[in-house]
């Protein structure tokens, strides 16, 4: 019998926003589990695994060994995307690094402006960073997801830029805006990461009441924003 990769919840969301045929690279490989399981399953028809650093590319070249799969992809040792070209690939994946990380990288990368990339990013923080440069930055959010793995929630987010496309006024923030995609696909598991953000929220704005009024007013206002997005997707459930 073949030895097939499982991947863990949280890359198994990721691998779903990738299109069949697709170049892909994924960014901040570390165990390569992602591109063996891209390589099995035959989705991706050219992929690469970089790491900047050299002993996780290490291991991720031992995992494609154990899956039978080393031929199948190009491992490089970078720094984000250096030296890697508009006609390299289709689709980017950046994993595991900090929303702060991630914007340093594309905003580092213009020629993923020119191509239309495919960008699938799941964040470890400053989410809402992220979500503000994808906005001001010209990239369109197509679908995001959200994915409870080993206790944790994941924010999974598949954006792409387009001159054509045409965004339509919003008032939400850009976090939120995200979070509104997340809740129109009416899954219980985002009702449980909605009321873990909103009970998160509560609680630094008591803290901040008295320490720190002017983080308290930013922080208020989100929560405000989160308590009518918990309204409004208590209207889409019923």
């Amino acid at each position: 019998m073949k030895n097939l990769i499982k991947l863990p919840d949280r890359l198994n969301s990721i691998a779903g926003f990738i299109n069949k045929g697709s170049s892909v690279i994924d960014v901040g490989t570390d165990h390569g589990y992602l591109p063996v399981y891209l390589a099995q399953n035959g989705i991706a028809k050219h992929i690469m695994a970089s790491d900047i650093s050299a002993r996780s590319l290490e291991t991720a070249r031992r995992t494609a060994s154990k899956y039978g799969v080393s031929d199948k992809i190009e491992f490089i040792e970078m720094s984000g995307l250096e030296g890697i070209y508009e006609e390299d690939v289709d689709t980017i994946v950046i994993s595991g690094l900090g929303g702060e990380t991630i914007v340093n990288i594309l905003s580092a990368t213009p020629w993923v402006k020119k191509c239309g990339t495919s960008l699938i990013l799941q964040p470890q923080s400053k989410i809402e960073e992220l979500c503000e440069f994808l906005r001001t930055s010209g990239y369109r959010i197509k679908d995001a997801d959200v994915v409870l793995d080993n206790a944790k929630y994941y924010t999974v987010i598949s954006a792409e830029y387009s001159t054509k496309t045409k965004r339509k006024p919003t008032e939400l923030s850009p976090e939120i805006e995200l979070y509104s995609i997340m809740a129109r696909k009416r899954s219980p598991l985002f009702s449980n990461f909605l009321d873990a953000l909103i009970l998160k929220h509560q609680s630094t704005v008591m803290s901040l009441k008295l320490s720190n009024p002017a983080r308290h007013k930013i922080v208020l206002a989100k929560l405000d924003e989160l308590l009518n997005l918990r309204k409004a997707f208590d209207i889409w459930q019923s």
